[in-house]
């Protein structure tokens, strides 16, 4: 049976798909890591495929969401190490631009690669390093086949862009906007293991003080907009590890 790995950053975004695939609680298997780190992982089927959903947890001392890159990119670190999926996905809410096509509420499975806009490192070979440009799994026929947009995730580790920042996502194109996905997709190419990413549009990042009230006001309908966006994608899956159809 083929495996999925999904890695989602926020309780509140995993809890509609989690109770949607009937998800049970897991532990992350021995490792020789001194003590447990705070993620939280479910597993379920879906289809012809084994899906563990790994959650970054809430942080130990803070006390919230362990949002952003670091965290991302442990999470999936474990998840592969642990059971050496065929394919992992980044899951979870996104921002968007207003001038594109998106609206609240869409959404989007990755296409062509994953970025970052906030990582400028004006050395040779250093810039292309800052940028990532992690290739993204080929879903696209399956994103047209449900109806889903698709395009390129650019990810930054902070809920507000400056103007460096949404030079850089004119550059590249993306039209999804995160803080985890990129960080996922490095872990990935390291390995080996096909990354991919689902996400749904909660807010527009082009006015920051309006982006968190959508945010805030748009968190619990994205996440089952995304609960069901998963189901169909993952559903889709059935033969090999980089195919997908």
């Amino acid at each position: 049976m083929q495996s999925i790995l999904v890695v989602m950053a926020m309780e509140a975004e995993a809890a509609p798909f989690l109770t949607r695939i009937d998800a049970s609680p897991v532990a992350l298997p021995a490792s020789s890591l001194p003590s447990s780190p705070p993620v939280r992982v479910f597993e379920a089927e879906i289809g012809e495929c084994a899906v563990r959903v790994v959650v970054n947890g809430r942080h130990p001392r803070h006390g919230v969401d362990h949002i952003g890159t670091d965290a991302a990119a442990l999470s999936t670190s474990l998840g592969i190490a642990a059971w050496a999926p065929a394919l992992v996905i980044a899951a979870g809410t996104a921002g968007g631009r207003r001038a594109s096509s998106l609206r609240l509420g869409d959404a989007v499975v990755a296409s062509g690669h994953f970025v970052h806009h906030d990582r400028r490192i004006p050395l040779d070979g250093f810039r292309e390093l800052g940028v990532g440009r992690f290739p993204a799994a080929d879903l696209d026929a399956i994103a047209d086949e449900l109806g889903l947009a698709k395009g390129v995730f650019s990810t930054g580790n902070s809920f507000g862009e400056t103007a460096e920042d949404l030079a850089m996502l004119d550059d590249s194109g993306a039209v999804v906007v995160d803080m985890e996905s990129a960080a996922v997709a490095m872990v990935g190419e390291l390995y080996g293991v096909p990354t991919s990413g689902v996400r749904v549009i909660v807010n527009f990042i082009d006015d920051a003080e309006a982006s968190i009230a959508e945010f805030e006001d748009g968190l619990a309908d994205a996440a089952e907009t995304l609960a069901e966006a998963l189901v169909a994608v993952i559903g889709r899956c059935a033969v090999g590890p980089t195919t997908l159809r």
